[in-house]
């Protein structure tokens, strides 16, 4: 936990969350899964759907969508120990070709600890060898 996520107070009821991302946000404007996933929430009166972000903010279902496309290549990042603090592992088509590992922030958003550009090459290398 970090200065800029607090402690959420624990009497807040479900769903809540003061600081909603969709406030004022035209759902026409997000991709398919995204718009899925914020009604998959809602649904279950969780807070607010966050996709997970590289260090960078970027996107990761939007980056890996593009590589994939780019280099015909399957990509997903994976928990080895699924619990808290535990290692995660990028494949490319079903190889591990790196280590990263992964934050779940306060504001509920999964945050992988490696840049967009430093994902982008660590594929890039895998595709090449």
């Amino acid at each position: 936990m970090t200065d800029e996520d607090p402690p959420r107070p624990e009497d807040l009821p479900p769903g809540y969350d003061e600081d909603s991302p969709y406030a004022d946000a035209d759902f026409d404007e997000f991709p398919e899964w995204w718009r899925r996933n914020v009604e998959e929430f809602q649904a279950h009166e969780m807070r607010p759907y966050r996709p997970p972000r590289f260090t960078d903010g970027t996107v990761t279902t939007e980056l890996i969508e593009r590589l994939e496309s780019t280099h015909g290549v399957d990509i997903r990042i994976r928990a080895v120990d699924p619990h808290d603090g535990g290692a995660w592992e990028i494949l490319v088509d079903d190889k591990v070709v790196d280590s990263v590992e992964r934050t779940r922030t306060e504001s509920g958003n999964t945050r992988y600890e490696i840049t967009a550009s430093a994902f982008e090459a660590t594929v890039a290398d895998a595709v090449s060898e």
